[in-house]
């Protein structure tokens, strides 16, 4: 009897050991079949672009043409209203400014002054305040501008598009000058000239490159509006004289930015 037992518990023992095997493999087998399916399905995240950054004060210089239109009109009994006539010349000089960056976005305020040699001139023939021979011409010319501009970009890691906009300054030369004849009824026309600072409002574009985390090249459009200035001639006629200016100008600039 005890010889049957024995036989049975090992019978039993020998089963147990089959099922742990077992049980151990399926285990074993499912394990390394979910990793697989895991290491098939899994994705490496995108590592997140570095934000350039573009908070700082920086300094330098610029150079561009400008062109733009100036009106002359009087009103002498008869208005007399040549139109428009046109202007031209280069600007050259400074910048300093400062941005503050919030993500990608950057804002920023900016001081510039430039000196410039931007002229024109146009006859305006006869006649004028009613005398068949008084030829006369008229100029402009614009010796120095400035701006103080607010800016708004977006970064777009090392490029940052902007718009800006704000006050614009120059020294303007207003003159209307007469060839012949000198003088009517014996009193001499004295013509008009006008030197003056002309401020009005500036708007524009421009894009930022950084050539190194320091150095920032650019290229930007201004439109410069100067309103008008008036004053009146000598005697014997005291018409009023109005000059009105606008300019456009195309510069490109070379910055250093601090850190």
């Amino acid at each position: 009897m005890s010889s049957v037992i024995a036989l049975t518990e090992l019978l039993e023992s020998r089963a147990m050991k089959k099922i742990v095997v077992a049980l151990i493999a399926t285990t074993a087998l499912s394990s390394a079949a979910s990793a697989a399916d895991l290491a098939a399905h899994y994705t490496k995240a995108p590592v997140a672009a570095p934000i350039t950054d573009w908070t700082g004060v920086y300094l330098g210089v610029s150079a561009g043409g400008a062109w733009g239109t100036n009106e002359w009109s009087s009103d002498e009994t008869a208005p007399y209203r040549p139109g428009s006539y046109n202007t031209s010349g280069w600007t050259a000089g400074g910048i300093v400014g400062a941005n503050i960056q919030v993500r990608n976005t950057v804002l920023g305020v900016e001081f510039d002054g430039n000196w410039a040699d931007v002229s024109s001139s146009r006859a305006i023939g006869t006649p004028f305040n009613g005398l068949a021979t008084n030829i006369a011409s008229i100029d402009n010319k614009i010796d120095w501008t400035a701006h103080a501009r607010a800016r708004l970009g977006y970064s777009f890691g090392n490029w940052l598009p902007f718009v800006a906009g704000g006050a614009a300054i120059a020294g303007v030369h207003d003159n209307l000058n007469f060839i012949a004849p000198t003088a009517f009824n014996g009193v001499a026309y004295s013509g008009y000239s006008n030197s003056a600072t002309r401020v009005g409002f500036t708007v524009g574009s421009g894009i930022d490159f950084k050539v190194t985390p320091n150095v920032i090249a650019r290229g930007e459009y201004l439109y410069d509006n100067f309103g008008n200035t008036s004053g009146r001639l000598g005697p014997p006629t005291f018409d009023n004289q109005v000059f009105t200016l606008d300019t456009h100008a195309v510069r490109a600039a070379l910055m250093y930015k601090f850190d």
